[in-house]
């Protein structure tokens, strides 16, 4: 009898691992925020859990908050979609243009753009450039321009580079916040 609940606990323990893993590989991808780059909006060393499903080409939307595999950096990053496959992007004076047409970017903290702009002494938060994208082509940057590494000095990304999408920061505790 012995040797039968012990063979049982053993299989209900590789179960629960097996489910354990393939729910954070797939599902819910744990994710700590490393750096200053999606500041004001996500800070350093907060943790956050990211949606794994659902990442196809007709999900993503701009400004949804993406977690790519950078290859060029051999790490993942956490941005924000700026760009769609086939737009030209274009920031002229610290606004965005898509096509053309100006897009209000309200994601980001009026006060701390001008704060950052104060403290590293430059009167755009956004340097001027423009980038036409290519089909399944997609760019991203940092909520803190002045100090995010994204498509700006890596280039476009792929549907193939992204891994996950929107979630929940879970940590700190006081900083719990739906992140889309």
């Amino acid at each position: 009898m012995n040797k039968k609940k012990i063979y049982i606990s053993i299989v209900e323990i590789i179960v629960v691992i097996a489910l354990t893993i393939g729910i954070f590989k797939f599902i819910v991808i744990p994710v700590r925020i490393e750096g200053v780059s999606m500041e004001n909006t996500l800070h350093d060393n907060s943790i956050a859990m990211i949606n794994a499903i659902g990442i196809q080409e007709e999900n993503i939307h701009r400004f949804d908050v993406v977690v790519i595999d950078s290859q060029q950096l051999n790490e993942k990053i956490i941005k924000r979609v700026i760009g769609l496959p086939n737009e030209t992007i274009s920031f002229q004076n610290d606004e965005l243009y898509v096509n053309g047409q100006h897009v209000e970017q309200d994601f980001l903290d009026q006060d701390f753009v001008e704060e950052s702009k104060l403290t590293y002494n430059v009167d755009q938060f956004t340097e001027d450039f423009e980038v036409t994208l290519g089909s399944g082509e997609y760019f991203v940057m940092g909520d803190n321009r002045l100090r995010s590494t994204d498509s700006r000095d890596l280039g476009p990304f792929t549907i193939d580079d992204f891994i996950g999408m929107k979630g929940l920061v879970i940590f700190p505790f006081d900083s719990i916040q739906w992140i889309e």
